[in-house]
């Protein structure tokens, strides 16, 4: 065991045990810990300082170490590792209890915990002396107590090794490899891997390694330490997601996702050189649809770590306290698996709300607890939230510290679309390979010109854009249903030239309902826009339809003004100039470069209007919602 991790515990401990405390719960399911703890030969947990049956206070536990270093076992009080010593009975020494929460006898267990308590706490106890400096040791990974005997316990937590002893127990446990050693790039790479790997699981998981692979692959090294992270989640609060993502567009995210990479894989290099902490993570927000999950996936196989999904509402109990004991659960399971990226899906769903006036106090608690935690973590635990609508989050979500950036998932423009329907078309080669176990190289789904503007290009412009002018406005997810409802129609045309593809693309189109041809959508979609375009959203693609500096908040007072003003005694030009101050004074402004194609520009002219109509209204709220808060 680390010694370090040790001497953190055993100084824990100490404290506890000459504060007179009964109970002991120590959070770890280790045996091996338990073990070094309570026999640990140079630096012993406690020591009687005497030996008289007459002064019951000459047996209180000190913190000293031994001189001789002989016979400790006689010295360190008995350990009754199956049943407490019978109370009935007069004690001559005081005892060291140790034992396993977790199996079928805890409530007999605690049954006779609670007498033990209750015998401590009696002066007339014909051994009340003793009970007074005996002590429990309970241990396991949840804190599972009854109530009667928390009030007497004390909950320590384990804390995982450091860099030093990580990097001293890799070596240790590779022989001493030349290839590790020598390469300290490679050595501080595996030492950030192991972050939140307790000392027995950074011994087995190397001994694999070595026993499996060599350091010259490393690829192999990372896929042994992923499969033993991937154990760990097992039956656990948190997810394992497996899937490889593929996102179209979003240019910008995907250069400043580069960025991250080396800062999180090498996070101790960081932190030692520059004494930066790890980057915290993302929070994309945006039309639904339109890739966040995608990009989540994405985000993990670009940085080559293990992606964790959380799911808030399954975290919710109906019992007191369990709900924010599932939580700390969740996310010290997310800090044992660092680094790693951490998924909070639909975080409206989770913690919508969570500032308001209900009285929920264990939601709350929740929400306060999650932010403590993204502002503080210090291990490279980065995280991924996505999120369709922002209204209800409360504000603590947008201030520095809980997120490196906020992106906003517009709709896609004709380019994006483009590139989404090639990632599309690229997922369709990727599941072929894998389903006939061949290289992607091998598999011939589509000619080379299939993915060329000009037959991609072709359908937008055709059938995104109707004759009278009209879009027909399209999410990623419309058009990974068009391309698969195209590619069934195609089953005996292999490979696909370009020109059969775009005929199948056109009619599928035609087919396939998309999520601009519902009105309440738009609507939806026009107030996505505005509350992004408000908060000053980075774009995740580099072009996009509408500027944050085109949305002018300024201009709501004058606006309503110039509403409220009558009109019927105007003069035709005095109702023309009315009407040019209005235009002039509407929360969204005109771009002065418009886009030029005709499906951008048909989606501009379309949700302009929109986008104005419903920000009055939205901007009236927003603001009677910040003066009641």
């Amino acid at each position: 065991m680390a010694s370090n991790v040790i001497d953190k515990l055993l100084q824990q401990c100490r404290k506890a045990l000459l504060g007179g405390v009964p109970i002991v719960y120590i959070k770890t399911d280790s045996p091996i810990l338990m073990r070094d703890l309570v026999e640990n030969r140079e630096n012993p947990l406690v020591v009687p300082i005497g030996v008289s049956t007459q002064d019951p206070y000459s047996h209180r536990p000190i913190v000293d170490w031994l001189r001789d270093g002989k016979d400790i076992r006689k010295r360190v009080y008995n350990i009754k590792p199956d049943t407490l010593p019978d109370l009935k009975s007069q004690l001559f020494y005081p005892f060291l209890w140790t034992y396993k929460v977790g199996g079928a006898g805890d409530a007999s267990i605690f049954s006779a915990m609670e007498k033990f308590i209750l015998a401590r706490e009696d002066p007339d106890h014909h051994s009340w002396g003793m009970l007074q400096s005996s002590v429990v040791l309970l241990y396991g990974a949840e804190v599972n107590l009854p109530n009667t005997l928390r009030p007497y316990t004390e909950i320590i937590e384990v804390a995982y090794p450091e860099e030093a002893e990580i990097r001293d127990i890799v070596i240790s446990e590779s022989g001493a490899d030349e290839i590790l050693i020598k390469n300290e790039a490679l050595l501080n790479r595996l030492c950030t891997l192991f972050l939140g790997f307790s000392t027995e699981e950074i011994v087995t998981t190397m001994q694999k390694i070595v026993a499996l692979t060599s350091f010259e692959e490393f690829d192999k090294v990372e896929k042994q330490i992923f499969a033993r992270k991937r154990q760990k989640l097992e039956g656990g609060l948190l997810e394992f997601v497996a899937d490889k993502g593929r996102i179209g567009g979003m240019d910008s995210f995907r250069q400043w996702l580069e960025s991250q990479i080396d800062p999180l894989k090498n996070a101790n290099t960081y932190k030692r050189r520059l004494g930066t902490m790890p980057p915290k993570g993302v929070l994309l927000c945006g039309i639904p649809g339109c890739g966040k999950s995608e990009a989540a996936k994405f985000t993990a196989d670009k940085l080559g770590l293990p992606l964790l999904k959380m799911d808030v509402g399954s975290l919710m109990d109906k019992y007191q306290g369990n709900s924010e004991l599932k939580m700390r659960s969740a996310l010290r399971l997310a800090e044992s698996m660092a680094p790693c990226v951490l998924w909070i899906d639909e975080l409206e769903k989770g913690f919508s709300g969570a500032s308001g006036s209900d009285d929920n106090a264990s939601f709350k608690r929740m929400f306060g607890y999650m932010l403590g935690w993204m502002q503080d973590v210090k291990v490279p635990c980065f995280i991924f939230a996505t999120a369709n609508n922002i209204g209800g989050l409360p504000k603590e979500f947008f201030r520095s510290g809980r997120f490196d950036a906020l992106y906003a998932v517009y709709l896609p423009t004709r380019e994006e679309c483009i590139s989404i329907f090639r990632s599309s078309m690229e997922r369709a080669v990727g599941n072929i390979a894998r389903a006939k176990d061949i290289p992607v190289e091998q598999v011939c789904l589509f000619r080379e010109d299939c993915f060329e503007e000009s037959c991609l290009g072709a359908v937008i412009d055709t059938k995104l854009v109707r004759p009278d002018g009209t879009p027909r406005i399209v999410i990623g997810a419309d058009i990974q249903k068009i391309v698969n409802v195209a590619l069934r129609s195609l089953m005996d045309n292999q490979p696909i030239g370009a020109g059969i593809w775009r005929k199948a693309l056109c009619k599928a189109a035609d087919e396939c309902s998309v999520y601009g041809d519902g009105e309440e959508n738009v609507d939806s979609i026009a107030v996505s826009y505005c509350r992004m375009l408000r908060k000053n959203f980075i774009p995740t693609a580099n072009t996009v339809l509408f500027d944050t500096r085109d949305y002018v908040v300024s201009n709501l007072t004058a606006y309503e003004q110039l509403l409220r003003k009558p009109t019927g005694a105007m003069s035709e030009e005095e109702f023309q100039e009315h009407q040019e101050m209005l235009n002039s004074c509407r929360i969204l402004q005109r771009r002065q470069n418009p886009p030029s194609n005709s499906y951008d520009s048909a989606v501009y002219e379309y949700l302009f209007e929109r986008i104005n109509q419903v920000a009055l209204p939205l901007e009236r709220h927003e603001r009677e919602q910040l003066i009641v808060r």
